[in-house]
């Protein structure tokens, strides 16, 4: 817009020259001065992977163009609008605290890949205007992009419990497979919040950390699973022993003895004492 009111004060001056016989040649100029500085003004250059803006008095137009040079009314102007990957990067220790099921707490390190869409980007840009060092791109995805990921996160593990993936019959606890159980939910979920303005790419998760009393409440029910186990264990154990009790209560002579009188097929009525002498076994044959 500047170099377009520029050649329009240098293109009045070299008319008014060209009124005067002795300024014609100046005038001339002048006039060749303002077409070059009016074509000037009519070439943009939008960076690669970007999305062109055009605008015309700083207001957009609602026309959009790719990246590369670029043709417009010498009164309008392209600002740049990234259209390239974006990365909501949250792994590792940079992983976001939510409140999960029972009011625990736990980190989920998740990395959301996306890409604005070109069709809701003039909208978007006079939404959003440059805030300090940011720029309208930078500050939406401040404002717009990262609270609706932060939101659609508490959502959906709003009702997850770590106690659910603990072994019921070891009590260990082994790392729950976020991507398997919460990838799809978690694309639902900003699919519907952000659909219309980006493009989601993926998401990934890597295993959660929770704070102390989280940790402590699944080990304690891990232990009370494990103490359950061996209860379980020392009952059937006990049974077992009464079984092999029962079956023992004779002494090794009534045992002899009634195993002597099924040989021989005799009467085992001598067999109730418990003396150590010989054995009488009557024989029914």
């Amino acid at each position: 817009m500047f170099l377009f009111i520029t050649a329009l004060i240098v293109l009045g001056g070299g008319i008014i020259c060209l009124l005067i016989p002795a300024a014609r040649l100046w005038g001339a100029l002048a006039v060749l001065i303002s077409l070059v500085v009016t074509l000037l003004s009519s070439m943009s250059t939008v960076p690669t992977k970007n999305v062109g803006i055009v605008t015309s008095f700083s207001k957009p137009t609602g026309r959009t163009t790719g990246a590369g040079l670029q043709w417009t009314a010498p009164w309008q102007n392209v600002d740049d609008w990234d259209a390239s990957g974006q990365t909501y990067a949250h792994l590792g220790d940079a992983c976001v605290w939510l409140t999960i099921a029972a009011q625990r707490r736990a980190c989920i390190p998740v990395q959301v890949e996306y890409s604005s869409k070109a069709e809701t980007a003039p909208e978007n840009w006079a939404a959003y205007k440059q805030v300090g060092d940011k720029s309208r791109f930078e500050t939406w995805v401040a404002r717009r992009v990262d609270p609706q990921i932060n939101a659609a996160m508490t959502s959906v593990f709003a009702g997850f419990d770590p106690l659910t993936v603990v072994d019921p019959k070891s009590g260990d606890a082994p790392a729950p497979d976020l991507n398997k159980l919460y990838r799809q939910p978690l694309l639902d979920a900003l699919t519907a919040s952000l659909g219309k303005d980006v493009s989601l790419r993926s998401v990934a998760f890597e295993a959660p950390r929770y704070d102390q009393p989280t940790t402590a409440a699944i080990a304690a029910y891990g232990q009370k699973i494990l103490e359950s186990r061996n209860l379980k264990i020392d009952q059937k154990n006990a049974e077992v022993r009464k079984a092999i009790a029962g079956q023992s209560g004779l002494t090794p002579f009534q045992q002899a003895c009634l195993e002597t009188a099924k040989v021989n097929g005799g009467q085992p009525g001598l067999c109730g004492g418990g003396g150590g002498g010989s054995v009488i076994v009557g024989s029914t044959k």
